[in-house]
């Protein structure tokens, strides 16, 4: 169980590293635990709070802001330009004809720049999908924060739920222990049978020790997610939900495809890149000006007016199919990342589909027939050894059965929760709700 405790928190740590915190007050108020007993936390709650002022997602959400700022100047028309301009030697007077006037000759131009039409169309639309691809990497973002933030409180509820069985089970190995010396002093036992109980409550003790090791690692990952002191206090985590029926994988399949926001970012971004395809095929027509303005040298004044239209030469016609083979390549490299991230997709898809249906099924058969089995089974052992017909190692034996069958009963019921957020986060949205519920103990006595 050590070993399974290392992977886990490994594991963890590396998904939950990248992720950082918020804080905002919420149906359950973090900050203000006197008593953590008091209060519950909920899977829904610590989502919400994460969600929040996330580092990561108002990182994202300012570039969502920056992109969308850069839609109007691209598609504006550049700045007009003015010139003024003098003569040097005809400042401070200077001979001049007769009718003519000696003062200082002043010249200015008015200017404007029109590109080829359709460009500034086609920038602003390309600017606007950009937009369109950082929203979607929002969204995918949070559906990365939303499973791995589950799959912490799965953890936390583990958790609870093996020190709880723990201690139970140091009580029953402490009673076994009291009756093995019973029976020893009666002489009807070894004292063999004294020391394996022994032995078996410090062994529990041990595990107990790596549980709350486990324990303050998660305490500390989740308080960083929710941006607070890594030993600050922590409510205890509610039962996990029952297990649910999972639509068909094909169901699944078609929304993960069409709404996925990780396929949908790149999708974007094609279009995008479409559009500067375009622009640069705008690059082969001439740009136009439009001016206008006054030369002060010219005589008589009637003269000095002009207006006239100009217009770029886009010979070196190299240059601009170098760019239109720049963008012709970036959507190729677009388009074989999307293919890679839809091939990605699905395989994740159906190993979280896969998992999930793993997980309920051990549920059920934990449930239903291993537990069951080992308190029959440890239940028959006791009474067996009572009656002084049976081994005290039978007793052990029994008892370790029934605790390795609660522990990992507890364990499929994380390993559920966190496959099903996995695959929640694969499909890009939440899963369609089951016509039925599959049966749990979730909450029973077994607590």
């Amino acid at each position: 169980m050590t070993a399974r405790l290392v992977q886990v928190f490994t594991v963890g740590a590396i998904l939950l590293a990248a992720l950082s915190g918020a804080t905002r007050a919420s149906p359950t108020d973090f900050r203000r635990f006197a008593e953590p007993a008091d209060q519950v936390l909920t899977a829904d709650d610590l989502v919400e709070r994460v969600l929040v002022e996330n580092a990561g997602l108002a990182s994202l959400r300012a570039a969502v802001d920056a992109a969308q700022a850069r839609v109007v100047p691209a598609g504006a028309l550049p700045d007009p330009q003015v010139a003024v301009d003098v003569a040097p030697r005809t400042v401070g007077g200077f001979d001049a004809p007769p009718g003519v006037d000696n003062n200082a000759r002043i010249s200015w131009s008015v200017s404007q720049a029109f590109p080829w039409p359709g460009t500034l169309g086609l920038r602003a639309a390309a600017a606007r999908k950009e937009v369109a691809a950082a929203t979607e990497g929002v969204a995918d973002l949070r559906l990365r924060l939303v499973a791995a933030t589950q799959s912490a409180y799965a953890e936390w509820r583990y958790v609870h739920r093996a020190l709880a069985i723990n201690a139970t089970s140091q009580d029953l190995v402490d009673e076994l222990r009291r009756v093995a010396e019973q029976h020893y002093a009666a002489g009807v036992a070894q004292q063999q049978d004294v020391l394996q109980a022994e032995v078996e409550l410090q062994r529990l003790k041990r595990q107990a020790l790596a549980l709350e090791r486990f324990k303050r690692v998660l305490r500390a990952k989740i308080n960083a997610l929710l941006n607070r002191d890594a030993n600050d206090v922590l409510p205890p985590p509610q039962a996990l939900p029952a297990p649910q029926a999972l639509p068909a994988y094909s169901t699944l399949r078609g929304l993960s495809l069409a709404s996925h926001p990780e396929l949908a970012q790149v999708q974007r971004r094609i279009a995008a890149n479409k559009d500067r395809e375009a622009l640069a095929r705008k690059g082969f027509y001439p740009d136009f000006k439009v001016y206008g303005g006054s030369r002060g040298v010219m005589d008589p004044a009637e003269k000095r007016l002009y207006v006239g239209v100009g217009l770029s030469l886009p010979l070196n016609r190299s240059k601009y199919r170098a760019r239109l083979d720049e963008a012709k390549a970036d959507t190729l490299r677009l388009e074989s990342e999307l293919a890679e991230r839809r091939a990605q997709l699905l395989s994740q898809l159906e190993q979280a589909y896969a998992a999930v249906e793993e997980a309920r099924h051990s549920i059920a058969l934990y449930e239903n027939e291993l537990l069951p089995l080992a308190r029959e089974n440890l239940s028959a052992a006791r009474a067996e050894y009572g009656a002084g017909g049976g081994s005290f190692l039978d007793v052990i034996d029994a008892e370790q059965s029934e605790l390795d069958a609660k522990l990992n009963l507890a364990r499929v019921r994380a390993d559920y929760f966190t496959a099903r957020a996995e695959l929640t986060r694969w499909i890009g949205g939440s899963l369609p709700e089951p016509a039925t519920a599959a049966p749990s103990n979730e909450g029973s006595s077994d607590e």
